[in-house]
This record gives structure tokens, sequence and C-alpha cells, in this order.
């Protein structure tokens, strides 16, 4: 095949090669190996425009789950939270590890577990000040139910307690104040038992609340001649209120036997349910944050 398209092709007087039909062979050659270069480049234009117009779709107009995360993280809680899943969590994944024999890998997600929990405590560093705060508001505004009030002050209290040895724990096992270890260790135990006892007075007062809800629920049936869109209107507020009681009972309920745990000495209770329990609760408050930042 080859050889007798050779021979089709003879010189014309200007000796330039052409084929049976007197075109130029070379030319011709020339002219497709051209077409053949330049559809690439096309190609990739094409490419490069598709793409430009994912990005130009995909970054066009608000991105409200962005803005919300952002919001989220920005905030003292959203960040605090963020942390705490990750702290519990990785305890879990440290049990899974070292279930699985893969011991190298559970050590370095336990020194990011401690990291993280060491790191939390140090940002409480500052939680006196909003504390004060917390209680003069409380003061200012008290509760309508003389129990509450109490509880409230009692709570307080108890805050007031835990924040101060917790800081002291901290910065006495970093050598950052002079500390012996058994007051470090004192330190760390007590303030775990103070905050023990602010979870038990929370349940009493999730109680107290509770009882306010059911008689507000009560009292919207037995009351008189009333609208019918008013009525619903404070069924929602007492339905909203339930709910937010229901997330702060798993919490509390959560954070019981973790507290107790951390207040006694030689606990046997397991890392693994420390990081299910923290996970939980973690979840939970993150949640209320994520509502509140909406």
């Amino acid at each position: 095949m080859s050889d007798k398209g050779t021979a089709d092709n003879t010189l014309d007087a200007s000796g330039v090669l052409v084929n049976g039909d007197n075109e130029p062979v070379c030319e011709k050659r020339d002219m497709d190996n051209t077409d053949k270069h330049d559809d690439k480049p096309v190609k990739k234009l094409r490419g490069n425009h598709i793409l430009a117009l994912a990005l130009r779709r995909m970054f066009k107009g608000p991105a409200p789950t962005l803005d919300h995360i952002i919001r989220f993280l920005s905030s003292g809680s959203g960040h605090d939270k963020f942390w705490m899943i990750t702290q519990y969590f990785t305890k879990i994944i440290v049990w899974l590890y070292a279930k699985r024999g893969l011991k190298s890998a559970a050590e370095r997600v336990r020194i990011l577990s401690g990291l993280v929990a060491d790191y939390r405590i140090m940002i409480r560093l500052v939680g006196l000040a909003p504390m004060a705060q917390f209680i003069r508001y409380g003061e200012q505004y008290p509760a309508q139910s003389r129990v509450l009030r109490w509880l409230d002050r009692a709570m307080n209290l108890s805050l007031v307690c835990y924040y101060p040895l917790e800081h002291a724990y901290w910065l006495g096992a970093h050598r950052i104040i002079p500390l012996s270890d058994k007051a470090v260790e004192n330190a760390g135990y007590w303030s775990c038992r103070f905050w023990a006892v602010w979870v038990a007075l929370q349940f009493v007062h999730l109680g107290e609340e509770y009882r306010g809800i059911t008689k507000r629920r009560k009292n919207i049936f037995i009351q008189g001649k009333i609208d019918a869109a008013k009525m619903q209107e404070e069924l929602d507020a007492v339905e909203a209120d339930t709910k937010s009681w229901k997330i702060q009972l798993l919490i509390n309920a959560c954070y019981f036997p973790l507290t107790m745990h951390w207040s006694i000495r030689g606990s046997t209770f397991p890392d693994v349910a420390v990081g299910c329990f923290g996970t939980v609760a973690a979840l939970a408050q993150a949640y209320n944050v994520w509502n509140a930042t909406a």
C-alpha cells in the first residue's frame, strides 16, 4: 500500500512533490497535522471553560450553611463544643484501635485527646469573669419560684468553688505556680466534686422546671375563652420549653457518671465509657449552640 502511494507521487516543474491529482503532498500532510494539533488546545479550552462555570456556580450567591458554621465556631460555646466532641470521641477511637491491636495509632490519638482536654481547661482560665456576670444577672432577674432562686444560688456557689480549684490544678500541673503533686491532685479531685454538686443540684432544678412547664400546659386548657391562635402560640412555647428541658436532662444525665468518676480516687470507670457519655453530652450541647447561632 505504501509503495503504491509513493509511486503515484511525482515532481512538478517547480520541484514540488505532487500526487496523481496534481495536489502538493507535503502541504496536505502539514494541514492534516495542524488540524490534529489544533484540536488539543480547543479541547483544553473547553475543559477550562466548564471548570470555570462549575466554580462560578459553586461560589455564586450566599452560602448560608458555611456562614452558619462560621458563626457556630466563632462563638465561645461553639468553639468549646467543637473541641469537646473531639476530646471525647477520640477516646472511643482509642478504644477501637486498641481492640484491633493498633497500639501505635491508639497512642497517637490518645495524645491528641489529652492535648485537647488540656486546651479546654486552659481556655476556662477566664471562666470566672463570665461566671460573675451570670451570677449578677441571676440576682437582678431572679427566678419566679423561691425554690429555683435558692437552687440557682447554691449552684452558682458550687461553680465559684469549682473554677479556682480547676485553675489551681492546671497551673500547678504545668509548674506555673509552686504546688506539690499532692496539692495538685487534691485540687483536681475537689474541683470535680464541686462540679458533681452542681450536677446533683441541676437534677433538682430540672424537676422544679418540669413542674412549672406542666402547670403552664394545664393552665392553657383550663383557662376561659381564648383565641385559638393565641392558644396555639402558648402551646408551641410550652412545647419548645419541654424540648429544651429534655435536652438539658440528657446532658445532665451524661455528666453525672463523669463527675462521679473524676471525684472518686481510684475509680475503675472505663475510659471508653467516659468517651461515650462525653460525646453524647457534647453533641447535645452543640445542638443547642447550633440552633442559637442560626
